[in-house]
């Protein structure tokens, strides 16, 4: 699709972390400037050095802090909104997940709101927004087919309550939207939303790394399986996956696409860790890490009862085409296992 020139530049919040590292490498490549928020001056060298004069760093220690964009939005056309916070454990689901996760959408829109030049806010959101963690028939919920019309029905009030991660951060993506969703309905705004739910996304890895303790969340599942610690195959959470390269192909044609619009359910195909690492003995026969790898049970299926996920309307809308989904592990595979052997020459 050719490229919308309306949009010559934009801001990106969270703009070290994988989604938004991988969608920024694309605007590049169009021509279009970016306003990149991070947390911490630590974060912005790396980044000016990779896109030079293309890019304008924004230090927002906290992106639910009132006025917390409002900086970063002057003069930019278009908003990708891709931070949102993760943590592997919380004492307070409303403080450390729920709270953060939505102040900082709607810190995002509102500082939207204050630029007239903006035409349209790319939220990214996830699938854990529309799946229902809590279903009796279980996470996994077999035979139902999740589309875009779904939401996780988790209550701001019932999250709140909950101490185990799988209801309280899928919760959080769903109050995030949420919010986002409201906001635009409160009042007619200058600007419209699209929102991009993905599931589980691996593949190759662009932002900023040094060490494997630096990669995102489902990057470092295959890193830990790789590195030998991982005795036994993971827990499938979501039994769903896509390339990295299909999310940035959602976004950036939400963003070019006049007539993109709503939420996407951005999936591939079925995947569990069992395939995953069938995927790794076929096609890395002989890497030295192979032995590292708990084998499963080679040929069988990890979960054989589970939902399935609409992405007709990705297709239908973004023209996305999604391809075989090993070539996620693959892409991710070959590029870690070059770059663990370069930290661990570095620090011998």
């Amino acid at each position: 699709m050719e490229v919308t020139r309306q949009y010559q530049t934009v801001l990106v919040t969270g703009a070290n972390g994988f989604y938004a590292a991988a969608i920024m490498d694309r605007l590049v490549k169009d021509g279009i400037t970016i306003h990149g928020t991070v947390r911490s001056q630590r974060a912005v060298e790396a980044l000016e050095t990779k896109y030079g004069k293309q890019i304008k760093i924004f230090i927002v220690p906290d992106i639910c802090a009132e006025n917390a964009f409002h900086d970063a939005v002057k003069g930019v056309d278009a908003v990708f909104h891709v931070a949102s916070p993760f943590i592997d454990t919380f004492s307070n689901a409303r403080a450390e997940f729920l709270d953060p996760a939505m102040k900082g959408a709607l810190s995002a829109l509102e500082a939207a709101a204050t630029e007239p030049k903006v035409k349209r806010v790319v939220m990214t959101s996830s699938c854990a927004a529309i799946v229902n963690p809590l279903h009796s028939s279980g996470f996994h919920r077999p035979g139902y087919t999740y589309t875009e019309a779904d939401w996780n029905p988790l209550t701001y009030e019932e999250a709140s309550e909950r101490t185990d991660f799988d209801p309280v951060y899928t919760a959080s993506k769903k109050l995030a939207e949420e919010a986002a969703w409201n906001f635009m309905k409160e009042s007619k705004r200058h600007f419209d939303l699209v929102c991009i739910n993905p599931c589980h996304t691996w593949g190759f890895y662009t932002q900023p790394v040094s060490s494997a303790s630096q990669l995102n969340k489902t990057n470092a599942e295959l890193a830990r399986l790789i590195d030998g610690e991982e005795k036994d195959l993971p827990y499938c959470h979501m039994p769903w996956a896509v390339r990295i390269e299909n999310v940035v192909d959602a976004h950036i044609q939400a963003l070019y696409n006049p007539k993109a619009n709503g939420r996407y359910i951005i999936a591939n195909q079925p995947l569990d860790f069992q395939q995953i690492v069938d995927i790794m003995v076929k096609r890395f026969p002989e890497a030295d890490w192979l032995e590292n790898v708990p084998k499963g049970k080679p040929g069988t299926r990890q979960l054989t009862e589970f939902f399935s996920l609409d992405n007709s309307r990705s297709i239908r809308d973004l023209g996305l085409n999604y391809g075989p989904v090993e070539q996620c592990i693959v892409d991710f595979c070959t590029q870690y296992q070059v770059d663990r052997k370069k930290w661990a020459s570095k620090t011998a």
